[in-house]
């Protein structure tokens, strides 16, 4: 009897993954090299490259030798290390790249990849930079790429349940939307402080001053197309709390407003974003507030994020407010519940019961295997480099997602003012 996992890897990505499971001749395998090794590489992306027989590992790239050392070690076998990307672009016999450094290197990458004939697999969020990742786009399309973005939640049993919930109409028209993202609260950083570009060294080794780099890292590399900064612990090891590298737990967490999207059909960026934000639990200084707030407005809802504490247990995740029902979905599963006059009494009865769906049977999406989010998310990856169709989790939706998040960025960074978009940018309203 096939069991859920099974079902939800080939029925809903469109593939047996018993095929996929067995051992192809090498020279029918895609070669892989990965660009950016830090925990995010080291901790999921190798491992399941590795796993998946449809690809073999060839080179891995990294600015900070530690990683590049670690790295190659997952990988194992006869990988090539490399320091400089553009070295990794040049093989030949690379098919693929999987780019996992920090943000601001996203794009430019990406189209370098694009240009070399390279397909991509692009972890979240696309860029820092609103241009970018119109560009990045543009370049995918112009050199007919396949480039998939790390939203590996579209690929996860709970939201994919959840998802049908949404579709069946029992929340009747939604209107509101919440995502809320643990990041950014605590004085090292918050959530996810080590990020994928460095080590995780605990808070206390973290520092805001400036420093000599250690010899091991290409600083000058490392910053690449942002302004240059001088180096700090900080800057190498939380890079997401600076705008010249990252886009804040804001674009961090691009996966939250990315279900909301997903669930609701949105197909371009909101039209507009503003957001409150402060500095109370680190100085005001050059890194990104540490409490955000922001308001998207769309078309036919309302969004909202909030960066507030974790301390609420299932708190991480996207809410849905409809005018009959109510939604919330996160990696532990999900919840629905008739809301308002809904809810029955007076001897009334609701229109559909309340309904909660506690993560049975989803493994980590570290763990290496067909049936992880992150596993389902490679295997849709492989079978649209070979059938040259657009992949779940496509550059343009993972852009379309992005952008909003930056659009709050870019409100912050103006003190606050609306934020619009005018279909190909977005600038401040007077």
């Amino acid at each position: 009897m096939e069991n859920r996992r099974s079902f939800l890897t080939t029925a809903t990505l469109g593939m047996a993954a018993a095929g996929a499971s067995s051992a192809p001749a090498a020279s029918d395998q895609f070669v892989v090299g990965f660009i950016g090794t830090g925990s995010r590489a080291c901790g999921a992306l190798i491992p399941q490259f590795k796993f998946n027989p449809g690809f073999r590992i060839a080179a891995v790239c990294d600015v900070y030798k530690p990683n590049l050392e670690r790295a190659a070690g997952i990988a194992g076998g006869n990988v090539d290390t490399y320091g400089d990307y553009r070295r990794v672009l040049d093989r030949k016999d690379i098919d693929v790249v999987v780019v996992a450094t920090p943000d601001h290197w996203h794009c430019p990458i990406v189209i370098s990849a694009c240009e070399a004939g390279k397909d991509i697999y692009l972890e979240k969020p696309v860029s820092n930079d609103i241009d970018m990742c119109l560009k990045a786009v543009k370049a995918a399309r112009q050199y007919k790429r396949v480039v998939q973005v790390g939203l590996m939640q579209r690929t996860s049993a709970p939201f994919m349940e959840a998802y049908k919930v949404v579709q069946s109409g029992i929340l009747g028209r939604v209107r509101h939307v919440v995502v809320v993202n643990p990041g950014g609260g605590a004085p090292g950083g918050g959530r996810g402080a080590a990020g994928r570009g460095g080590p995780g060294g605990g808070r206390a080794a973290m520092s805001t001053e400036p420093s000599n780099p250690p010899p091991d890292l290409d600083w000058e590399m490392f910053q690449g197309p942002a302004p240059r900064r001088p180096y700090s612990t900080t800057r190498q090891r939380n890079w997401r709390s600076y705008w010249e590298y990252g886009g804040s737990p804001l674009s961090d967490d691009v996966h939250t407003l990315d279900i909301a999207h997903w669930y609701l059909g949105v197909t371009e960026p909101a039209r507009r974003a503003a957001a409150a934000y402060g500095w109370f639990n680190h100085p005001h200084d050059d890194r990104v507030p540490d409490t955000i707030e922001v308001c998207w407005q769309y078309p036919n809802f309302v969004a909202n994020y909030s960066s507030r504490s974790e301390d609420f247990p299932g708190a991480f995740g996207t809410h849905l407010w409809g005018d009959a029902g109510a939604l919330f979905v996160s990696r532990f599963g999900y919840e629905v519940r008739p809301v308002g006059g809904n809810r029955g009494g007076a001897g009334g009865a609701p229109p559909f019961e309340e309904k909660k769906v506690a993560l049975h049977d989803e493994l980590p999406n570290g763990q290496a295997s067909f049936e992880s989010d992150s596993g389902r998310l490679i295997l849709n990856f492989l079978a649209c480099i070979k059938s040259r169709e657009r992949p779940v989790c496509d550059i343009e939706i993972g852009a379309i997602s992005t952008i909003p998040t930056l659009m709050g960025g870019v409100s912050i960074r103006s003190g606050g003012k609306a934020i619009a978009w005018n279909g190909h940018g977005a600038e401040p309203l007077a």
